[in-house]
């Protein structure tokens, strides 16, 4: 028996819903990296994953494993968790040693900041002076006045 239509304009959904995650985590991935001055070498030598997986990873052709994003995130001196956030995966639930399930989110929340200013002050490649003249630059941004969309 055929899928309903419905059924074939939901998957379709899921797909392009599937294929925005990822896009968006090669490119929070990619964007991290540039700003860490790393070539795609200098990262799969720290890593121990290709370059072109790599690469294939930042324009969104895989959905790297959890190991795969670790070792992303230990390169590019992230937690794991900001990846997994950008990767969906925040809010799915695993198992813990005494088999209860919990949330990943829930389970990490005290470690994933929650502004701007947050993870702003919260980098530990920043020096105290760097932070404080980001966060005057991003409260000029968002503070002017006419700054806000109608």
């Amino acid at each position: 028996m055929s899928k309903s239509r419905a059924e074939d304009e939901a998957a379709r959904a899921a797909d392009q819903m599937w294929s925005a995650q990822v896009n968006a985590l090669g490119g929070f991935i990619r964007a991290q990296r540039q700003m860490a001055k790393l070539s795609l070498r200098e990262m799969a030598s720290m890593t121990s994953v290709s370059n072109a997986y790599l690469s294939q990873i930042e324009r969104g052709l895989h959905q790297p494993s959890l190991k795969v994003l670790h070792s992303i995130a230990d390169a590019l001196q992230l937690t794991t968790e900001q990846l997994l956030k950008q990767a969906g995966w925040v809010g799915a639930e695993r198992t813990q040693g005494n088999g209860a399930a919990t949330s990943v989110g829930e389970e990490t929340a005290a470690s994933v900041p929650r502004s701007t200013e947050d993870a702003i002050r919260a980098d530990p490649r920043l020096s105290e002076d760097q932070k404080a003249a980001l966060l005057g630059v991003y409260r000029s941004f968002v503070e002017r006045p006419g700054s806000h969309p109608a």
